[in-house]
């Protein structure tokens, strides 16, 4: 067994960026919109984006609300300068504010539901755009957080493509370097600003490179037992993470389908990614 190794780089945005034009061709539509947090994630995605269809097919969202920190709108900022991107900003406390007041309910960031509410809302405007323009809706999850469902599901979740799904977010890390990723989203603590203080490590209760370490070792077959004697660390923690993996399982699928047909959508009437020539 070894730990989570280096990743390479080249490679790995040459085939993201060959997936982001395969999608985006095969759907007919003009490119994608992608929210942008001033995080690492979206930074990285946003970059691939721009790689493979150029700024001008690239549409970028920056949604902040009263628990946003207030550095991240010039991180985004930079970034998209960088890129070349048009930056479109809307300010989404309203939308929660009126909500709060319809519903009756006193907005309290630091209950799910609320914490919750922000990134559904922000889905919701993405989609808008995207059948305005016809464009894709790109989300930046990452390998590491959808395995253990730390994303909102119909939130953050709900997108058409997740060009990351398949990194861990320790190989973003490394994706960003090469990206040349400005130092003040690449040296900043993770964070869905969620609520005033809120960081990723601190909720997920481990840091990403323990995490993804663990999660290494079990996508490999590794026991439980092998996976804490490797890595050095108490079973319970790989326990944690195994619980984590099978309880959130229902983010990483779709409606469950009652089966009554011969063939049923999602089940065993699949359609392939890649259109027939003759449709």
């Amino acid at each position: 067994m070894n730990k989570i190794p280096p990743i390479d780089a080249p490679h790995t945005i040459r085939l993201i960026e060959d997936f982001i034009r395969t999608r985006v061709t095969e759907s007919g539509t003009k490119g994608v919109i992608i929210g942008l947090s001033g995080g690492i994630d979206s930074a990285v995605v946003a970059s691939i984006a721009v790689r493979a269809l150029k700024p001008k097919n690239v549409l970028t969202f920056f949604l902040p609300s009263a628990t946003t920190p207030s550095s991240d709108i010039g991180d985004v900022k930079s970034l998209c300068s960088q890129l070349g991107v048009k930056l479109t900003e809307i300010n989404i406390q309203k939308l929660i504010d009126r909500f709060s007041e319809e519903v009756q309910e006193k907005e309290d960031s630091s209950i799910l539901r609320w914490a919750n509410f922000k990134p559904r809302i922000r889905q919701a405007i993405f989609y808008f755009y995207a059948n305005r323009f016809n464009y894709l809706v790109c989300g930046a999850g990452n390998k590491s957080e959808i395995m253990i469902g730390y994303f909102t599901k119909f939130g953050d979740g709900a997108v058409d493509i997740l060009p990351i799904g398949d990194v861990y977010k320790t190989h973003v890390m490394q994706l960003g370097k090469y990206l040349n990723i400005p130092d003040c989203i690449l040296t900043k603590a993770p964070s869905a600003g969620l609520w005033e203080g809120q960081t990723d490590e601190a909720e997920i209760g481990m840091s990403y490179l323990q995490l993804d370490n663990i999660l290494y070792g079990l996508e490999r077959f590794q026991t439980e037992v092998e996976v804490a004697d490797y890595l050095q660390i108490p079973i319970t923690e790989v326990k944690r993470v195994r619980s984590m993996l099978y309880q959130s399982e229902h983010k990483r699928r779709g409606p469950l389908i009652f089966k009554l047909g011969i063939r049923t959508p999602n089940i065993d009437w699949r359609i392939p990614l890649v259109k027939p020539s003759d449709v």
